[in-house]
């Protein structure tokens, strides 16, 4: 048995479909980062994680990632510009992000007032913090089989 989603027990079965699934975390906070990553390596995903946006541009680049979970709020530069950088990159346009922040709130945060680029499409979804661990995990799942998008918001 492992342990996954909020450290119930599941099948290895389970756990297994999501391994080979790479997630990346940044933020600048280190107790978001252990937390997340200890999260998603309990359910099976692998879990990468940097707290600035240029390590994250780095480290996206050298490992691929299926998902980014991204903060708004760092120091040097901010979430929305590494937001904006990265899909303006062919090899990442279409990597899902998850916007991450305890700044925003639900239904609140105006993309479109951060970023003038209408080329730019919004982040696949926000999620504030604290996180709810059920609902992380359902989030990541579905935005990686491609079930949800930014349009079912």
């Amino acid at each position: 048995m492992l342990f996954c989603r909020g450290w119930k027990k599941f099948s290895r079965k389970r756990c297994n479909k999501n391994m080979g699934n790479k997630i990346m975390i940044i933020d600048d906070e280190q107790d978001v980062l252990d937390y997340l990553t200890t999260v998603l390596q309990a359910n099976g995903y692998e879990a990468m994680k940097c707290k600035t946006a240029d390590q994250g541009m780095e480290m996206a680049r050298k490992n691929r990632p299926d998902l980014i979970c991204l903060d708004i709020m760092m120091p040097k530069e901010t979430g929305i510009s590494f937001y904006a950088k990265l899909k303006k990159t062919a090899e990442f346009k279409n990597v899902p992000v998850v916007i991450i922040s305890g700044a925003i709130q639900r239904g609140e945060f105006d993309f479109r007032s951060y970023v003038d680029d209408d080329t730019i499409e919004e982040p696949e979804y926000y999620v504030e913090k604290p996180i709810v661990v059920d609902e992380f995990l359902n989030l990541v799942a579905s935005l990686l089989s491609g079930q949800k998008t930014a349009r079912d918001r």
